[in-house]
């Protein structure tokens, strides 16, 4: 019980909340680390019958990865978490896409990391 409860507690810690209106939020930690860095996403979308697709990508002037998820509207999970291992120095933006039927764009969100490189050590 008591592990169930952390569980849960951390979830709630972890997952960005949607504001009224707002179709996707996003949360990305840490905002400045030292390479070679996890950067965890953490991407919650309204439960809609017409979302279909989400993907995350993180990407600098030399670093790009992607991970497409897709979803299966509103029996979907309101929260996607995405790790990247590894992540060298450098400026990234990080951008989570919400797609609906079609293919179209719902909704875009995005934050910037910084990821200080640790060159000369």
């Amino acid at each position: 019980m008591r592990a169930l409860l952390f569980v849960i507690a951390a979830t709630v810690l972890i997952a960005p909340s949607l504001d009224a209106g707002e179709a996707l939020a996003l949360r990305v930690s840490p905002s400045v680390a030292i390479a070679p860095a996890t950067v965890v996403v953490n991407a919650a979308a309204v439960h809609d019958p017409g979302n279909r697709g989400l993907r995350i990508q993180i990407e600098s002037a030399e670093y790009y990865r992607c991970s497409v998820i897709q979803l299966d509207g509103d029996r979907a999970p309101t929260t996607t978490t995405v790790r990247y291992e590894g992540v060298p120095g450098g400026v990234y933006e990080v951008q989570a896409t919400l797609f609906g039927s079609g293919g179209r764009t719902v909704a875009v969100n995005s934050r910037t990391v910084e990821i200080l490189s640790n060159r000369g050590q």
